[in-house]
């Protein structure tokens, strides 16, 4: 078990991007509820975008860009009931690029806090999914939160998603911290399958089938031994599967509070890459999903975190 993946900088603090929606409220939601966990402040941004988008004819002005940011954050505020909630809790209204000014806000805090986009393609085609673009490219775990899910759902279990075992040291550091964090059981799944044509035949012969699944079973439990010391408290439960990722993934979240998994490490840009398997978790899971870089940048608490964008008063 490596412990250069581990952030050393992070705070406690969340940051929480909110857009005035329903799946933005119950991220907001989900930070207050984290926050009493981590005893971090929850910071609330609102980022305007720093285009002028038109109506009709007219562009819209600026100021009134930045008047319908505030009704929407303050909207959102009172949805929630942030003033009654006994948390620390920040606003910050913003103007920039959305991805790049909540990704750059939240780079030295514990996580970053999203509602899911889920809506069809066709209706984010200028807009881009903002949920998507901060988990591919922040530098810390980003959490992106379903306008489905529920405050007082809960079921004792966060489920983990490890694909390959000698690159999964930040990904199982997270998962460990969330599941001690919470104290809840661990779910450690494994998904494997083969090419098409050559799984039709390990399937085709159940002895052979059973035989993959007890060697996927016997490596996984080595690399988890280190874990299992390191993390006493934490219940832990290993399930190999033979199934596409990202279909056991979703159908597993069904019984989870969190998924965790990890950012692709590689493709063009390597740091922008979330791979398939994410981008579809992220649209059809259950439960939060927490999408954790595979290695975290050590950041410094004390820095200021307005570069990409003035804070509003």
């Amino acid at each position: 078990m490596s412990n250069a993946s581990r952030p050393t900088h992070r705070t406690h603090d969340l940051v929480v991007g909110v857009d005035g929606t329903p799946a933005g409220a119950n991220a907001l939601r989900y930070a207050m509820k984290e926050s009493a966990l981590s005893g971090g402040t929850v910071e609330v941004v609102h980022v305007v975008p720093d285009y002028a988008p038109l109506a009709g004819m007219y562009p819209i002005a600026a100021a009134e860009l930045m008047e319908a940011g505030r009704a929407a954050l303050e909207t959102t505020l009172r949805e929630v009931g942030t003033s009654t909630s006994g948390a620390r809790v920040v606003t910050l209204l913003k103007r920039g690029a959305v991805v790049k000014t909540l990704a750059t806000a939240g780079e030295h805090a514990l996580e970053i806090v999203v509602g899911s986009d889920r809506r069809p393609v066709s209706s984010r085609l200028f807009t881009g999914n903002v949920s998507t673009g901060v988990a591919a490219s922040a530098a810390v775990p980003v959490v992106s939160v379903p306008e489905t899910w529920s405050a007082e759902r809960e079921t004792g279990t966060v489920l983990v998603g490890v694909k390959r075992y000698d690159q999964s040291d930040a990904l199982l550091a997270e998962a460990f911290e969330v599941a001690r964090r919470r104290g809840s059981r661990l779910v450690i799944l494994h998904a494997w399958r083969f090419p098409s044509a050559y799984d039709a035949v390990i399937v085709s012969d159940p002895a052979t089938l059973a035989e993959w699944g007890e060697r996927a079973q016997s490596e996984l439990e080595d690399h988890l031994a280190p874990w299992r010391q390191s993390h006493p408290d934490v219940a832990v439960e290993l399930r190999c599967r033979h199934d596409h990722s990202a279909q056991a993934l979703v159908h597993a979240s069904a019984d989870a509070d969190e998924l965790v998994i990890a950012r692709k490490a590689h493709g063009f840009p390597a740091a922008a890459h979330l791979g398939s398997t994410a981008r579809t978790v992220l649209l059809y899971a259950h439960c939060p999903v927490r999408v954790v870089p595979r290695v975290h940048q050590s950041v410094t608490p004390d820095l200021e975190l307005e570069a990409s964008g003035s804070e509003l008063t």
